[in-house]
C-alpha cells in the first residue's frame, strides 16, 4: 500500500510532456523480417501541400482495415501495426504517419519462386491497395516499392545471386545500385527506376546469421530513403517555377536600379516598379519557402539513413551514396540554387528600395532647404518692406501732426511777430522725432510682448 501511495505521488510530481516525449522515442519501431519473404510499401501524399491531416489519414486507414476486418487502432495513434489473416499464410500491415504523409507496409511470409526473376511478384501485394480504395481518398502515391527478401549461406552465394538479378531481375543497368550493408551480413540491390507496375524494385539478400530484427532495420532504412527521396524531390518543380519566373524580374531589377542613378526619371514610377517586383518575389517566396524547408529536411534524412547503411562495395557495383550523388543532389543543388537566388533577390529589391529612400530623402532634404531659402528671403524682404512702411507712416503722421499744431499755434506766432512757415518749419524736426521715438519704443514693447507669448 505504501509503495503504491508513493509511486502515485512521484507519478504527480512528473512534467505533464515526459510519459508522451518517451513514448515518441519509441514511436515507428522496426518491424522483425524474415526471409524468404515479401515486401509492397507505398507512401501517400496529396497533391496540395498542406492538406494531409491526422484525421484523414487515420480515417484511409481504417477503410483499408475494413476490408480486412481489422481492428482499428487508437485515436491518437500516428503508426499500426496488424496482423492480416493468419500468421503464417497472412500478412503484416505497418502504417506510419508523418506530417505530409502516410506510409503503408504490406510483408507476406507466403511462398514464391525459389528464383529471382522478372515473374517473382507474379502476384504481387500491390495488389491489395486497390484502385478503389486509392480513389475514395486525396492521397497520391509518392512512392511503391516491391522487395523481394531472401537468405543465401555465404557470401559467394550472395555475390552469385546479385549477379543474377542485375540483368534479370532489373531493367536498367546504368542505375543499378547494390552493396553490403550492415558490416557485410547482407546486400541489397536496386535501381531506383519504375518496373511495367510503376514500382521500385528492391532485393535484400541476408546471410542465415542475419536476425530479423536487423534485417528490419535494413529494409526500413532503404525504404526511409526512398521516401524521403521522392518527397524531397517534389521541391524541384517549385525551384524550376522560381527559376523561370526570376529571370525575368532580375531583368526588371537591374533596369529599374539603373533608373535610380539618373535625377530625370520620377520617383513615384521608380517606386512603383520597385513595389512591383517586391510584390512578385514576396509571392514567390510565400509559395515555395515551406517546399524548399522540407526539401532541405528530407535531403539531410536521405543522406543520413544512407550512411546508417554501412555500405560497402560489391562486385565492383556502384553503392547507393554513389548513385545518390550523380542522379539525386544535382536535382537538390538546383533548389538551393533556386531558394538562395530568390533570396538573393529579395535582398537586392529590398537594397534598392533603400537607395530610392536614400535618394528621396536626399531630393526632400534639398527641397527643404530650397524652401527655407526662400522663406529667408521673403522674411528680410518683409522686413524692409515693413520698414518702408514704418518711415513713410512717421512722415505721413508727422506732416499731420506739423499741420494740425501749425494750425493751433498760429494765433501765438502773430502775437509773436512770426511767420507761419517758419513756424511750421521750427515745428517739423521735434515732431518727427517725437513720433519716431514713439513708434520705436511701441514697437520694441511689441517684440517683448510676443517674445513673452512665444
Amino acid at each position: 500500500m505504501a509503495d503504491t501511495q508513493t509511486r502515485l505521488a512521484k507519478a504527480r510530481l512528473n512534467h505533464s510532456q515526459r510519459a508522451p516525449m518517451i513514448a515518441e522515442m519509441h514511436a515507428r519501431p522496426f518491424l522483425k523480417l524474415g526471409a524468404p519473404s515479401r515486401l509492397a510499401f507505398i507512401a501517400l501524399k496529396p497533391e496540395e501541400d498542406g492538406t494531409h491531416t491526422p484525421a484523414l489519414a487515420r480515417k484511409q486507414l481504417i477503410a483499408f482495415l475494413d476490408q480486412f476486418g481489422v481492428e482499428h487502432p487508437r485515436d491518437d495513434a500516428v503508426y499500426h501495426i496488424a496482423q492480416i489473416g493468419e500468421e503464417e499464410e497472412g500478412m503484416i500491415l505497418k502504417w506510419e504517419n508523418h506530417s505530409e504523409f502516410a506510409t503503408y507496409t504490406l510483408y507476406s511470409y507466403a511462398p514464391r519462386p525459389d528464383h529471382l526473376g522478372p515473374d517473382s511478384f507474379a502476384t504481387d501485394l500491390h495488389d491489395h491497395f486497390t484502385i478503389e480504395w486509392l480513389e475514395a481518398f486525396p492521397g497520391r502515391i509518392v512512392s511503391s516499392v516491391s522487395a523481394r527478401i531472401e537468405k543465401v549461406q555465404n557470401q559467394i552465394a550472395l555475390e552469385e545471386q546479385i549477379s543474377g538479378v542485375a540483368h534479370s531481375w532489373f531493367g536498367s543497368a546504368s542505375s543499378f545500385a547494390a552493396a553490403y550493408v550492415s558490416d557485410g551480413d547482407a546486400a541489397i540491390a536496386a535501381d531506383f527506376d519504375l518496373d511495367h507496375r510503376g514500382q521500385i524494385r528492391l532485393v535484400v539478400l541476408a546471410c542465415s546469421e542475419v536476425s530479423s530484427s536487423r534485417l528490419g532495420r535494413i529494409i526500413q532504412r532503404f525504404l526511409e530513403v526512398e521516401t524521403y527521396r521522392a518527397m524531397s524531390m517534389l521541391t524541384l518543380p517549385a525551384a524550376r517555377h522560381v527559376l523561370g519566373n526570376i529571370k525575368d524580374l532580375n531583368i526588371k531589377l537591374s533596369q529599374t536600379v539603373a533608373r535610380i542613378g539618373d535625377e530625370k526619371e520620377s520617383d513615384k514610377v521608380v517606386l512603383d516598379e520597385l513595389l512591383g517586383i517586391s510584390a512578385d518575389l514576396s509571392l514567390l517566396s510565400t509559395s515555395s519557402s515551406s517546399r524548399f524547408n522540407a526539401g532541405r529536411a528530407y535531403e539531410d534524412l536521405v543522406m543520413q539513413r544512407i550512411e546508417l547503411l554501412r555500405e560497402k562495395r560489391i562486385l565492383d557495383r556502384q553503392l547507393f551514396s554513389e548513385f545518390m550523388k550523380r542522379r539525386y543532389m544535382p536535382s537538390m543543388r538546383t533548389c538551393r540554387s533556386a531558394q538562395y537566388q530568390l533570396d538573393d533577390m529579395t535582398f537586392r529589391a529590398a537594397h534598392a528600395s533603400e537607395l530610392l529612400g536614400t535618394r528621396v530623402q536626399v531630393t526632400t532634404t534639398d527641397q527643404n532647404r530650397q524652401l527655407l531659402a526662400q522663406m529667408d528671403r521673403r522674411a528680410a524682404l518683409q522686413i524692409r518692406l515693413q520698414e518702408t512702411v514704418e518711415g513713410l507712416s512717421v512722415v505721413a503722421i508727422s506732416y499731420y501732426a506739423v499741420s494740425l499744431l501749425t494750425y493751433l499755434l498760429t494765433p501765438l506766432a502773430k502775437a509773436i511777430h512770426l511767420e507761419k512757415t517758419t513756424m511750421a518749419a521750427a515745428l517739423v524736426v521735434p515732431v518727427v522725432a517725437l513720433i519716431w521715438l514713439s513708434m520705436n519704443r511701441l514697437k520694441k514693447r511689441l517684440i517683448r510682448k510676443t517674445g513673452k507669448g512665444d
